[in-house]
């Protein structure tokens, strides 16, 4: 009964009218509670058939009485003078977050886990308001008369197992749901028995920002960044006596952990409806521009572009970031340099290629290549505008997403018009070795039948496929020109429409299955990403993607040696 309420209740839910975030918002009310049937059976209570109200109008209601929950963590508490004397005894004085070896330039704040205002959901005349029922639904009525008791807890031992001390970033940051605990070298609170734990004298957990949409900067005792070294930290806490100074209460960091997600997932909505930035487009040069200037250029000579190069790359290191890759590095002048060495010159080839035969394919232009002063081989080419679909999927709402895979699909057609020149059938873009990971770590090829290429991606456990798999490698496919490496890392949006493909060093011709096959490997976690996929490719591929799966969980971090 419990699992048939779970699906009908999500069913109702997917198949209302809402935003991807409010259905987002609305599955892990159930997904997140302590017990997911009774939480479905709310959403379902809420949407009865008997009554003539849309089913989005009674969801949207519970949204915002479940808004109105979680907001109440955000609420700053003062504490009694001498209630903040004994946590500053407890804690040392010093934010529990920030390690011991970092000095104290502000004073920490004495901080609610949960705050007590979580007890008064009720209105002006004593009425329960709907919150109420959500909290018994979220938690159980067993979880939320035992949070209510804690929180009506008003001696020093209570009010202790709610407070501890945070820097004022930390602080705030914590309380309105950017940052979340969770015990350390425990993946998940549900494996952590918050009981046991309760009158520890010694506890181990870690602190982290929630995401999508991370909060702007948070800051350390030390004023340093907190994610300066990781996105996560480790810590202790610490009590010379468990019953007189409690530590903080393993159930209400839970609880915390648990209300803040929707609590972030709200603010993740109010910045989806600010809508998208000012396009980057309108401050780029048009293609045309960029090839007329790119040609002027080109009539220099060879040692003093070279000379030119040399310094951006020297100006670049200096003024940008480090990129997402090591072997690449954004320069001055709307411009990128990358090696050549990882992909044997490939990729700059295949951005002649796309310039020669597909130029409305929105590739970055190649520029020129030139070596360093240690003698590396290098690359220029164009930045595009946009920013990566896989940091913005989240904000980009269902007509977007269908937009996206039908550019991306209209876009793959074009690819496939490109004719192979090469003297095999599947190879890099001048006829070398295929250089890509999943078909072998060091590249592999060319390949002049489909049978041979087959051999190398299942090596040395073909036969045990065969047997698990029977059908494996029966179909016979098209040679394709593939980007080989379609992850939405590799994809960009400019004000969520498509605005260009980067990453170009594994392209060559493949199996017309490869680039769904790929992409759905580096989406296998992201469901989102994969529904996108399953919009360009449907069903087209499954037998061959049955087969990947299999080959993926023996060669799990790439492929066999060619």
């Amino acid at each position: 009964m419990s699992q048939a309420s779970i699906d009908e209740a999500t069913n109702v839910i997917l198949t209302a009218d809402l935003t991807r975030i409010e259905h987002r918002l609305l599955l892990d009310f159930i997904q997140q509670a302590t017990d997911p049937g009774l939480a479905a059976r709310e959403v379902l209570n809420r949407v009865r058939p008997d009554t003539d109200r849309p089913v989005e109008e009674a969801l949207r209601d519970l949204k915002k009485d479940w808004h109105r929950l979680v907001a109440t963590v955000a609420r700053s508490t003062p504490v009694h003078a001498s209630l903040r004397d004994r946590v500053y005894c407890r804690d040392q004085s010093r934010c529990c977050v920030t390690p011991l070896d970092r000095r104290q330039l502000c004073e920490p704040e004495v901080t609610f886990i949960l705050p007590p205002a979580l007890l008064g959901l009720r209105d002006e005349n004593g009425v329960e308001h709907p919150s109420h029922s959500l909290m018994d639904a979220f938690m159980t009525p067993s979880g939320a008369s035992r949070l209510r008791n804690m929180l009506s807890d008003t001696n020093d031992q209570g009010i202790l197992a709610n407070t501890w001390l945070l820097a004022p970033s930390i602080a705030y940051a914590f309380r309105n749901g950017h940052l979340q605990i969770q015990p350390r070298k425990i993946l998940d609170w549900k494996e952590f028995d918050e009981n046991s734990a309760e009158n520890a004298s010694r506890a181990e957990y870690q602190i982290m920002p929630i995401y999508p949409e991370p909060y702007g900067d948070i800051l350390l005792a030390d004023g340093s960044p907190f994610d300066e070294e990781n996105c996560f930290r480790n810590f202790v806490l610490q009590t010379e006596d468990p019953k007189e100074l409690p530590l903080p209460s393993p159930f209400l960091l839970k609880t915390h952990y648990k209300l803040v997600n929707a609590l972030h997932h709200f603010y993740v909505e109010e910045r989806i409806a600010e809508g998208w930035p000012p396009l980057q487009s309108r401050s780029f040069l048009s293609r045309h521009v960029q090839l007329i200037a790119r040609n002027i250029w080109l009539l220099l000579p060879k040692f003093v572009r070279t000379i030119c190069y040399r310094r951006l790359l020297n100006a670049g290191k200096l003024r940008y970031p480090q990129d997402i890759s090591f072997v690449l590095q954004q320069l001055p002048l709307g411009l990128y340099a990358k090696r050549c060495d990882r992909s044997q010159h490939n990729e700059p080839n295949a951005l002649k290629l796309l310039e020669k035969q597909a130029p409305s394919v929105p590739a970055p232009l190649l520029i020129d290549t030139f070596q360093d002063v240690d003698g590396d081989d290098w690359f220029v080419m164009t930045r595009l505008p946009g920013v990566r679909v896989h940091d913005v999927l989240y904000r980009m709402s269902y007509t977007e997403r269908n937009q996206l895979a039908d550019d991306l699909s209209r876009i793959l057609d074009q690819m496939h018009q490109i004719p192979n020149k090469t003297p095999y059938l599947f190879a890099n873009v001048l006829g070398g070795p295929i250089i890509d990971r999943r078909a072998a770590c060091g590249g592999c090829g060319p390949y002049n039948s489909e049978a041979d290429l087959n051999v190398q991606l299942a090596k040395g456990v073909q036969q045990y496929l065969k047997q698990d798999i029977p059908t494996a490698f029966s179909r016979t496919h098209k040679s394709v020109f593939t980007h080989s490496d379609l992850f939405f890392s590799n994809v960009l949006v400019d004000g969520g429409r498509l605005s260009g493909i980067v990453d170009w060093e594994c392209a060559g011709f493949m199996p017309e299955y490869w680039e769904f096959t790929k992409a759905m490997r580096s989406g296998m976690l992201d469901y989102d990403a994969q529904a996108v996929y399953r919009r360009i490719w449907g069903n087209r591929f499954d037998e061959e993607l049955e087969v990947e799966q299999w080959l993926w969980r023996v060669f799990p971090f790439g492929g066999p040696e060619a």
